[in-house]
């Protein structure tokens, strides 16, 4: 007999006031109604344009994935040196650690770019640590075909499918498309927290088969057993991020995310004397 994970939240990712050129829903604790840990928020954005200058991120993961159905490239520029033209699909994982300047926009304006900003919680162990980036385009994206389900495998694993990006903490990020009928199981391990948030169409979860439509988000209890996911009439496109909780006190401050206070204004003191590099803008916002 299988053994389902328990569902422990369920809410609605929240809409955020936005245009014709950039509009986002935000997935968080609040959103969901319990710790995501180690993911601390999500924002599902759809952009067309620069939006924003140059800003500083320390103390946690911040992955952008960019959904096949966008168009053109996306750039990702950052103080370290790196600049990287990401296509539809692509995985970009930027590791903070002890701060980094960051910028990313559509390269053409009027051109969508359909993707999730996801922030994910770096262990104590590793937030003062040097920041790197992490990187696959789009068409490198490792995918497991199963009956009726299409899964790329950003990071992470599934049924013997393996990412290309080695992930601070094992997290995993699989984009599942499921046609009408269609069902995905998933055994992450009993230690991972899992959050399923659905982009298209529908789907019932879990044992209960509890429905969740499109912008609609799930929290998976640690414990041994099996993520569920069947697809409605309407097929579903899912994403699910599984993680290992960190359990340690996390205090933020804009763009900072540490475990005490004195380290919040510590990264503070470290960016405004440029420790964490600078990055000029290419665009004019």
């Amino acid at each position: 007999m299988t053994i389902y994970r328990k569902i422990a939240g369920v809410g609605t990712a929240s809409r955020r006031p936005g245009s014709y050129e950039f509009s986002a829903a935000n997935v968080s604790s609040r959103s969901v109604g319990c710790d995501l840990d180690p993911v601390i928020t999500i924002d599902h954005f759809h952009i067309r344009a620069p939006m924003f200058a140059p800003h500083p991120h320390a103390g946690f993961s911040a992955v952008t994935y960019r959904f096949e159905d966008g168009e053109g490239e996306f750039i990702n520029r950052d103080s370290l040196g790196d600049r990287v033209v990401a296509h539809p699909g692509a995985v970009i994982w930027t590791v903070t650690g002890r701060g980094v300047m960051h910028e990313e926009y559509p390269a053409v304006r009027g051109q969508l770019s359909h993707g999730l900003q996801i922030f994910v919680n770096l262990p104590a162990a590793e937030k003062l640590q040097a920041p790197r980036l992490l990187f696959v385009d789009g068409p490198e994206v490792p995918v497991r075909e199963l009956e009726g389900v299409r899964v790329r495998v950003g990071t992470g694993s599934s049924g013997g499918v393996s990412g290309k990006l080695d992930a601070p903490g094992d997290v995993a990020l699989l984009d599942a498309t499921l046609e009408p009928g269609a069902t995905f199981e998933e055994a992450f391990a009993a230690d991972r927290s899992v959050l399923a948030y659905v982009i298209k169409g529908s789907c019932l979860i879990g044992g209960e088969d509890r429905r969740l439509g499109a912008l609609e988000a799930a929290s998976f209890a640690e414990g041994k057993g099996v993520v569920r996911l069947r697809a409605t009439a309407e097929g579903a496109q899912v994403v699910c991020v599984a993680g290992r909780p960190l359990r340690e006190p996390a205090v933020s401050h804009g763009p900072f995310v540490m475990n005490t206070e004195q380290q919040i204004v510590e990264a503070v003191q470290r960016f405004r004397a440029g420790g964490m590099g600078s990055l000029t803008s290419e665009n004019s916002h």
